[in-house]
């Protein structure tokens, strides 16, 4: 008796963390051309994990405002992953020893604030409502996201 209630308690729990994190949405920009990626993509939620594992080991922080005609000329002249929750999550970031709530994230693939090179660093922007001053930035770099990416089929 006991073994089936475990195995109804495990069920509803992958139920229930399915439900709630079914409504997240990640959004592709190339070059303007926007793409909704599908949950059922294989690597979508590992797509989701490295972009806020990117932000919660930020090694660094940009001073830039951030308006929304910034956010926009990103989206529509480079290569972007933008990740939006249908609420805010809790973030501790490491560097700073600071939680913040976005209910947004969006990290430029190309462009000048990424940079060249083999890894370009990871910028990481975050926002409740709207997009904060302040990106973040972390050396890991992009590679990983990319890589996935590239596994999912998206150029």
């Amino acid at each position: 008796m006991l073994w089936v209630f475990l195995i109804f308690i495990t069920s509803m729990s992958s139920f229930s963390c399915k439900e709630k994190h079914q409504n997240i949405k990640v959004i592709f920009y190339h070059h303007g051309q926007e793409t909704t990626l599908d949950p059922e993509l294989s690597g979508f939620w590992n797509l989701i994990k490295t972009a806020e594992d990117l932000l919660i080991t930020a090694d660094g922080m940009m001073r830039l405002a951030v308006e929304p005609e910034l956010i926009n000329k990103i989206e529509r002249e480079e290569r972007v992953i933008e990740i939006i929750y249908p609420k805010p999550i809790e973030l501790n970031i490491n560097r700073s020893r600071l939680t913040i709530h976005p209910d947004r994230l969006l990290i430029p693939l190309s462009g000048e604030l990424v940079g060249e090179g083999e890894n370009p660093r990871a910028v990481i922007f975050h926002g409740y409502p709207a997009y904060s001053a302040g990106p973040y930035t972390n050396r890991r770099g992009i590679g990983e996201l990319e890589k996935i990416l590239s596994n999912m089929g998206i150029k």
